[in-house]
């Protein structure tokens, strides 16, 4: 059950001390209750990846673009709601109202599964009390490496769920804290991607680019290549990886025709849009994600508003700069809209 809270009193001026008192007491624990609720909801978008129905790529698109956060303020909402679904006892007690938003923004930096009873306990205190407590705690696992457990735990990432690859590497416990510092850098710039597939890939691609110094950031092409087989009976598409042959969706299929050099047998290589044209879009388009809140600048693909099964030429008008995940969801979610699967 819920505890009441009293709603935020209207301003009126010319009060008394003690009423302006209470109405301030009882007006900041009306916005504490709002923004427990908030994270919650936003928790619940991010969770199941709801964003993606509302034609975004990744939260922090989402975010920045349909409730006009910054950065700052929705790297803050992706812990905290990241650690919410960590916590589970901290959950609880969020949505229940036992735990107010700000006492919950202190302990989740600290706490762990096997911890959060504890600081549950201590949140019943003073939010005084409370916030020394985590001083101290962060303070012993910054000096004794056996509390390391008490810092922040792993970034808001989300798992990937389409490619059916599993990749997994295994880090020395300094490495991991590197890791840790550099995504939490890279939350406070803003604009990191949600999910850790993207992550990756955009860090590869980075480092790739800082050895190509020539080439530049806008290169004209680029810097690898991926070689998909498409059976000419079927149309079913396979990629090479090193777990075996894999096939690709029909969305993930779309997708790569868009923008693609195809080669049959016997037959020159064939770009699907003119190379010219295809520099002219995205020049136009500032080699920036066309999608909104997006901008992401690197995996940048030439994308057909109205599909050429449906006459959709390769016009410049009829063409756009998409990223690849922005350009991934475009297709899925066309093939849901059909009621289609859109996974192999």
């Amino acid at each position: 059950n819920r505890r009441a809270i009293m709603p935020a009193v209207p301003y009126s001026a010319h009060q008394s001390a003690s009423e302006v008192h209470a109405s301030l007491r009882s007006s900041l624990a009306a916005l504490d209750e709002a923004r427990q609720c908030a994270v919650l909801w936003f928790s619940e978008v991010m969770r199941r990846r709801l964003y993606r129905g509302l034609g975004y790529s990744s939260m922090n698109q989402y975010a920045m673009q349909e409730l006009g956060f910054s950065k700052t303020r929705t790297g803050d909402f992706m812990r905290l709601a990241q650690k919410l679904e960590e916590l589970p006892a901290v959950r609880e007690a969020v949505a229940s109202g036992e735990l107010g938003y700000t006492k919950a923004r202190e302990i989740v930096t600290v706490a762990t599964v096997d911890t959060q009873g504890p600081w549950l306990e201590a949140a019943r205190g003073s939010r005084a009390d409370l916030t020394h407590e985590v001083k101290r705690a962060r303070r012993a696992a910054q000096t004794d490496p056996a509390q390391v457990e008490l810092l922040p735990a792993k970034p808001t990432v989300v798992a990937p769920r389409e490619l059916p690859v599993r990749l997994q590497v295994d880090l020395t416990p300094e490495q991991e804290a590197r890791r840790l510092a550099l995504v939490e850098r890279l939350h406070k710039l803003g604009g990191i991607p949600t999910n850790r597939a993207e992550l990756m890939l955009e860090a590869l691609a980075a480092l790739v680019e800082s050895k190509e110094a020539p080439r530049g950031a806008l290169a004209a092409g680029p810097s690898v290549m991926i070689h998909v087989h498409e059976e000419a009976a079927t149309g079913v598409m396979t990629v090479q990886t090193d777990n075996g042959e894999r096939e690709i969706s029909q969305a993930e299929a779309d997708r790569l025709r868009c923008d693609a050099v195809i080669c049959r047998p016997g037959e020159r290589n064939k770009a699907t849009i003119r190379p010219a044209i295809r520099r002219e879009v995205l020049a136009r388009d500032h080699h920036q994600c066309q999608s909104p809140g997006c901008k992401r600048t690197r995996f940048l693909e030439v994308h057909h508003i109205r599909h050429r099964h449906n006459g959709g030429a390769n016009h410049p008008d009829n063409l756009t700069t998409l990223c690849s995940a922005c350009h991934r969801l475009w297709h899925q979610r066309r093939y849901e809209a059909a009621g289609q699967k859109v996974t192999p």
